[in-house]
């Protein structure tokens, strides 16, 4: 007879640990840690799968035998996406697994390396506590009667966007994130339960009192920033419990965006920094309180027009960038 239990999408829930420099890296955080229910807006599941690799075929023979087959668990990594409202504590939670700074004001500086907390560091090591990874519990997710909710740990952000549309999500500030681990997800009966609820409001577009572009005011119909880096586990440390040495940072931080303004006179006096002039430029978009970003050094990387709808808008694709080895790409204060 069919099992008759099932996992519907809307009972699911996530929470997050989020503490200091207390967990080692491939420990699961416990009660005793603070662990957070922040404002998904949706999200993907990791499950515990490897790839299968086959050995070379044996002359004479003319289809695959069994002995060529290899699970690959010493080199499986898994990724997730989890889109956020975007709330300080959502927005400031990202920062603190992406790049170690959840502070109220959130300071991407060239020197944030991996995020662990040591000034350009590209790695961090299994049994090393660190601040900058959270385990995940996606409650009652799990595919057990029983065993109804998943788990994953050592989980820190590899990619995140946060963005605004005047006719998108109503206005609200939104932060799409792709965690990264190298532990598997396992299923259980998890116990675990939120030491606090987000529930404030996200911010949004319309609340947004001044966007400058190089000092010039702008008239924003949307903005992103997209902030992104490579990782990769490090070997195995066996080939029975596939757990890594660490994880490494591969490449560089990559800071790109868009703005999209209404044409007017603002965006034609812009217009020696927009056709390219090999040279940063300041971008700031605030609030009258609790939300400045800051983008001291942004270069244009080939603006055009839109002429989609009844009036026409620039569209201004950007990339951020350090003026020093020890400068900010970018400032956030937000509460």
């Amino acid at each position: 007879m069919a099992e008759t239990n099932f996992q519907a999408l809307s009972n699911v829930s996530l929470l997050f640990a989020k503490d200091g420099s207390t967990t080692a890296l491939g420990t699961a955080h416990d009660a005793s840690d603070t662990w957070v229910a922040l404002p998904v807006i949706s999200f993907s599941m990791p499950h515990d799968s490897a790839a299968l690799d086959v050995g070379p075929q044996r002359s004479g023979t003319h289809v695959q035998l069994e002995t060529q087959g290899r699970h690959r668990r010493d080199t499986t990594t898994w990724t997730f996406d989890v889109s956020f409202k975007g709330t300080p504590s959502a927005i400031l939670a990202v920062c603190q697994w992406a790049f170690g700074d959840g502070a109220s004001s959130a300071d991407f500086a060239a020197t944030v390396g991996i995020g662990n907390g040591t000034s350009n560091s590209s790695i961090m090591k299994h049994g090393t506590a660190y601040a900058n990874h959270s385990t995940v519990v996606f409650q009652n997710a799990g595919s057990d009667a029983t065993n109804n909710d998943v788990t994953v740990k050592g989980c820190i952000v590899q990619s995140f966007t946060i963005k605004e549309a005047v006719g998108s999500d109503a206005g609200q500030l939104v932060c799409d994130a792709t965690f990264f681990t190298a532990y598997a997800p396992y299923e259980e009966n998890n116990s675990i339960s939120a030491d606090s609820t987000d529930a404030a409001a996200p911010k949004s577009i319309f609340s947004k009192s001044t966007t400058t572009f190089n000092s010039e005011a702008l008239v924003l119909d949307s903005w992103e920033m997209t902030c992104s880096r490579s990782l990769e586990r490090i070997s195995s440390q066996d080939y029975s419990s596939y757990l890594p040495f660490g994880y490494t940072q591969t490449s560089p931080w990559e800071v790109t965006g868009t703005l999209s303004a209404k044409r007017d006179d603002s965006v034609y006096d812009a217009l020696s920094v927009i056709k390219g002039s090999s040279a940063g430029v300041n971008i700031s978009i605030d609030e009258s309180s609790g939300f400045t970003l800051d983008i001291p050094d942004a270069m244009v990387d080939a603006s055009t027009v839109d002429t989609g709808g009844s009036h026409m808008f620039q569209t201004i694709p950007f990339r951020a960038f350090a003026a020093s080895t020890t400068a900010n790409v970018w400032t956030l204060a937000i509460s």
